[in-house]
């Protein structure tokens, strides 16, 4: 069995692509739930990209900018 290839789509008029299919990740800041480990985290959304995700959701509601914190620290790393 093949990889799956995810669509993209462009995101505005800037040229930007987003992947169609996104993650959403309350769940890995506790909105509903205990959060999740800070590895866990990093470690879900590392592998989420590495399966072709491009666009995540995230919201300062999820608690107190967690979900951009735990992104940030991905994406400014080498992934």
């Amino acid at each position: 069995m093949g990889e799956i290839q995810i669509p993209r789509v462009k995101l505005g008029n800037q040229g930007l692509e987003v992947s169609k299919l996104g993650f959403g990740c309350m769940g890995l800041t506790g909105e509903y739930n205990h959060p999740v480990s800070e590895d866990v985290g990093i470690s879900t959304i590392k592998h989420a990209f590495s399966k072709g995700i491009t666009f995540f959701d995230t919201s300062d509601v999820y608690g107190a900018n967690a979900n951009e914190i735990l992104v940030g620290k991905v994406t400014t790393t080498k992934i």
